[in-house]
């Protein structure tokens, strides 16, 4: 519609000038004026009122639309992105090309760039109506002009391309600035550096309305020079081609002054870009960050055609196998080797089972391999080589929401978002009641606390759960693993966050949410390992040790060096409390240290 709008204030505003010259005519013979040509003028003069009150609005109409359709496309590539992608972009920045950048965006593509691309059509309309009211030869000369017009318009855009970019790189790295300010305000108040981040803030603010203005200044200066010089030549030709064609004879006086007019609407691109320069100096570059984003693979997709397979896919509480049978594994991964992109290999070649209804711990030094293990088995990562299998099936083979509708997690750092106690529970099942909450709740040992809070469920948790202490956080995590009900749960190192007070209620409610449930801790606590009936130990991205805690813990290994830094050596309790006995098998070879 904007660019239809745009053909017809042209065709309206050259009709206009062409009326307009034959009543000049008219009135310089004495002939009277022409009611033709009269009505021909206020037709055009209300076409082009119209179209010029209607253009503006029905563009800014169009923007809405469009600014949805490109955020629900970025945020779903985010989504597709996963965690990789979170890990890599700093959020400011994100958020930044997902509000700025996509309004840009859609304000560039609906008011500049099809409007820009209609208006280049503009001059062969105007000339058109001109050769076939006025004078052919006037109008073939003048488009002679035409080819330079798109020339001077890609030469604007190359010009201006490194600039825009550079100004969206400031823009955006100062919106993560700024998000990182928030934030972190408890820390910076914390260490009385308030006022310097302020100051910092500031000075970037100022940094970026500086460069704004002086982009701004310069481009307009170029703008003004050009589109002026151009404009001069251009109504310069027109006159000099009406007098040498009036002096011939071949035209009027009155159809003179409409061809030096209708010059002007040749100009329609170079006004287009001058009007709207700063909305396609934002608009472009805020395009390309866009595409830069849908342009990224995500690390894991779904093959083509895969299906969920039948069985073992959400009973947390699988029937025992028969005695005397294999125990099915859960976990595995056979040969698995991995590196991120650029980086040297993270696990090299492991291999190791989780049989179902065992709890096994996964504990080494940090950088050795733990969190990616993790990763593998939730699905955000691929293997370089080798398989991994969830529920006895190869990760590649079923579908991503399959593999992750197994696994119910609680992370080292729990995520709870704004909203209530309750809205936080029923992202692991949107139709749990009341009741199902607070039984979770009592699972994870919060329910007498979130009893005496004055709203109960609808307690508010504040931005990123900090309403909560770092401990009921937690529980609240594992309140919402236990509504999930997942087969498996995977505690990546759940108490490094709380403090020893909290340690307890939360390792309780641990033991309690892997009831049933096949356990795999990722840990450095071995206050959280002390139940494991199997333990690995990743070095270097390989299993260099496997066995019960006990028999680990009675030779010279990685594990019985730690339960003696730990203080725990010689602790009781070293029985699941699922009473189970299963064994973690694994190919690499055992090393003993």
């Amino acid at each position: 519609m904007p660019a239809l709008l745009t053909w017809v204030a042209a065709a309206a505003t050259t009709a206009a000038y062409l009326a307009l010259g034959a009543v000049l005519d008219a009135a310089r013979t004495g002939d009277g004026v022409p009611g033709a040509a009269v009505a021909v003028l206020v037709a055009a003069v209300v076409v082009l009122g119209v179209a010029a009150f209607a253009g503006p609005r029905t563009s800014l109409a169009a923007v809405g639309p469009r600014e949805s359709v490109r955020r629900d496309v970025l945020l779903d590539q985010a989504l597709r992105l996963g965690v990789a992608f979170r890990t890599q972009e700093r959020s400011g920045r994100f958020v930044s090309t997902a509000t700025d950048g996509v309004e840009r965006a859609a304000s560039h593509e609906v008011t500049f760039r099809y409007p820009i691309i209609a208006s280049m059509t503009v001059p062969v309309v105007a000339l058109l109506l001109l050769g076939a009211a006025v004078d052919w030869v006037v109008a073939g000369w003048l488009a002679l002009a035409l080819p330079a017009i798109p020339l001077v318009v890609g030469g604007f855009q190359r010009a201006f391309r490194g600039v825009s970019v550079q100004y969206r790189m400031t823009a955006r790295r100062f919106a993560g600035q700024f998000l990182d300010a928030i934030q972190g305000l408890p820390t910076s108040t914390a260490f009385n550096r308030a006022a310097a981040k302020g100051a910092e803030l500031a000075r970037s603010a100022e940094q970026l309305r500086r460069m704004v203005m002086r982009l701004l200044t310069r481009n307009q200066l170029v703008l003004l020079v050009i589109d002026s010089s151009f404009s001069l030549v251009m109504v310069t030709a027109a006159a000099a081609l009406a007098v040498l064609r009036l002096r011939d004879g071949a035209i009027t006086p009155g159809q003179a002054v409409a061809v030096v007019l209708v010059s002007t609407v040749l100009l329609e691109p170079l006004d287009r870009v001058g009007q709207f320069f700063y909305v396609g100096l934002g608009g472009r570059a805020a395009v390309r960050e866009i595409e830069s984003v849908l342009d990224q693979v995500p690390a894991a997709l779904d093959a083509p055609g895969v299906q969920a397979p039948a069985g073992w896919a959400t009973p947390a509480t699988a029937p025992d196998p028969d005695p005397g049978t294999e125990v099915p594994e859960a976990l595995a991964l056979e040969h698995v080797s991995f590196a991120y992109p650029g980086g040297s290999p993270v696990l090299d070649d492991v291999s190791f089972t989780v049989p179902r209804g065992a709890r096994v711990a996964l504990i080494g030094p940090s950088g050795s391999g733990k969190s990616t293990v993790a990763a593998l088995l939730q699905a955000h990562l691929r293997p370089g080589s080798g398989v991994v299998r969830v529920g006895g099936h190869d990760a590649t083979v079923v579908p991503l929401a399959w593999v992750r509708a197994q696994t119910a997690v609680v992370a080292q750092s729990t995520y709870l978002f704004t909203g209530t106690l309750a809205d936080n529970l029923r992202l692991a099942d949107a139709d749990a009641d009341d009741e199902a909450l607070w039984h979770a709740l009592a699972q994870a040992n919060l329910a007498d606390e979130v009893r005496r809070f004055p709203d109960g469920l609808a307690t508010r948790v504040g931005e990123r759960g900090l309403s909560l202490s770092g401990g009921q956080a937690q529980r609240l995590a594992v309140a919402r693993a236990l509504l999930k009900d997942a087969p498996v749960l995977l505690l990546d190192e759940p108490t490094s966050q709380v403090d020893a007070a909290s340690e307890s209620a939360l390792v309780e409610a641990l033991d309690r949410a892997g009831e049933g449930r096949t356990v795999l801790v990722v840990a450095h606590r071995l206050s959280t390992v002390r139940g494991a009936d199997e333990v690995l130990v990743l070095a270097e991205g390989r299993v260099v040790e496997q066995g019960p805690p006990d028999r680990l813990g009675g030779i010279d290994s990685y594990y019985a060096r730690a339960m003696d830094l730990s203080g725990l050596a010689g602790t009781p309790g070293t029985t699941g409390p699922t009473g189970t006995t299963g064994t973690a098998r694994a190919d690499a070879t055992e090393a003993t240290r």
